[in-house]
C-alpha cells in the first residue's frame, strides 16, 4: 500500500506541478502583453513628443519671421512718421515766414491795395521784387499775385 500511495502521492505533485507551470506560462504571458503595450505606449508618447516639438519648432520660426517683419513694419512707419514731421515743420516755418512777411507787408500801409481784392486765386506768381537796396532800406514787396496766394494761405490758417 505504500507503493500505491506515493504512487497517488506523485501522480497528485505531477498534476500541481503541470498547473504550476500551465499558471507561470499564462503570467509570462500577461507580463510579455504588459510589456508590449508599455513599449508600443512609449513608442507612440515619443512619436507625439517629437510631433510636438517639429509643431513648436516651426511656430517659433514663423512668430521669429512675423516679429522681424513687425518690426521693419514699424521702423518703416517710424520713418514715414519723421518724415512727415520734418515736412510739417517745414510747412509751419514757410507758413509763419509768410504770416510775418504779410504782417509787415500789411503794416507799412498797404491795407488800401488789399482790399476789395479776390484772394482765392491758387497761381502763384513770381516771389518777391527784385530790391535795388538788397532789402535793408527798403520794405519787402511782392507782385499782387504772390500777395493774393499769401493772403488766401495765411487767412485760411488765420492770420
Amino acid at each position: 500500500m505504500d507503493l500505491l500511495a506515493l504512487k497517488r502521492a506523485l501522480s497528485i505533485e505531477r498534476k500541481l506541478k503541470n498547473a504550476a507551470y500551465l499558471e507561470l506560462e499564462k503570467e509570462r504571458n500577461a507580463a510579455a502583453s504588459s510589456a508590449n503595450e508599455a513599449m508600443a505606449m512609449i513608442l507612440r508618447l515619443q512619436n507625439e513628443k517629437s510631433s510636438i516639438q517639429m509643431q513648436a519648432n516651426h511656430c517659433f520660426k514663423l512668430a521669429e519671421q512675423q516679429r522681424m517683419y513687425d518690426q521693419e513694419v514699424i521702423e518703416s512707419l517710424n520713418w514715414i512718421i519723421l518724415k512727415h514731421e520734418l515736412e510739417r515743420s517745414i510747412l509751419e516755418n514757410q507758413l509763419n515766414f509768410c504770416k510775418q512777411k504779410l504782417k509787415q507787408y500789411v503794416k507799412l500801409g498797404e491795407e488800401e491795395e488789399l482790399e476789395g481784392t479776390d484772394w482765392t486765386s491758387t497761381n502763384w506768381a513770381s516771389t518777391a521784387n527784385d530790391d535795388d537796396h538788397g532789402g535793408h532800406n527798403k520794405p519787402f514787396q511782392m507782385d499782387s499775385e504772390l500777395m493774393r496766394e499769401l493772403v488766401a494761405v495765411v487767412g485760411f490758417y488765420s492770420l
